[in-house]
């Protein structure tokens, strides 16, 4: 397969999929995918279209057998091979129906979805940025020196968005939600960090106290 720009690695074909990393790994190993749609050169990869096919084969676990499923795919493989989403609104204006004599799919939605899916993972990469003379290289929200896996960490331990933004006064919003995004489709290698919480986002220490008892 020629080389391709837009190859996802399992975390990013993961959220784009809307399924756990662990199930992307399991459709490789498994030989869900048909050749061509996985590349295992330089770490795994995976091609637009085989999110799709990914979405699909484990939104249909409950009605078709593993064996439909992956028949189902080789149906749609051709067309799906070369899908890029930048292309989805002409994808999006085909038929993507496949009847059978006992059964019926229709993969528009599984395009739509994962379509979706890839624009807000770009749009989050957008916002993120990488400089040495910034944060010692780390990944920071753009124009500011806000570490992103930082910002998705508070979330993630359940931080209010305000107690956030009161810690962050430069984010907004939107800008939270793409660090959280971000994140999740970059994970931090190794073993995971503790939250990191900024000024005014203090931890609280807790100290039991032995109640006294009349004696």
């Amino acid at each position: 397969m020629a080389e391709r720009t837009d190859l996802l690695r399992p975390p990013e074909a993961a959220f784009v999929s809307g399924i756990a990393v662990k199930a992307v790994d399991r459709a490789i190993d498994e030989h869900v995918l048909p050749e061509g749609f996985s590349v295992l050169d330089d770490g795994r990869r995976l091609t637009p279209g085989a999110c799709v096919m990914i979405a699909f084969y484990y939104a249909a676990a409950a009605t078709f057998t593993p064996g439909l499923r992956k028949h189902i795919l080789t149906r749609f493989e051709e067309r799906l091979r070369h899908v890029e989403f930048s292309q989805y609104s002409a994808l999006s204006r085909q038929n993507w129906t496949l009847d059978e004599e006992y059964w019926s799919v229709d993969l528009a939605p599984f395009l739509a979805r994962t379509a979706c899916g890839y624009e807000r993972l770009r749009e989050a990469e957008a916002e993120v940025s990488r400089d040495a003379a910034v944060m010692r290289g780390a990944e920071v929200l753009r124009g500011t020196r806000v570490p992103v896996h930082d910002v998705a960490a508070s979330v993630g331990a359940g931080e209010p968005i305000g107690r956030i933004r009161d810690a962050y006064p430069s984010l907004t919003d939107r800008q939270i939600e793409l660090a959280v995004i971000y994140a999740t489709a970059h994970p931090l290698r190794g073993r995971p960090r503790g939250t990191v919480l900024s000024a005014g986002i203090r931890p609280v220490e807790r100290k039991r106290v032995p109640r006294k008892t009349a004696g």
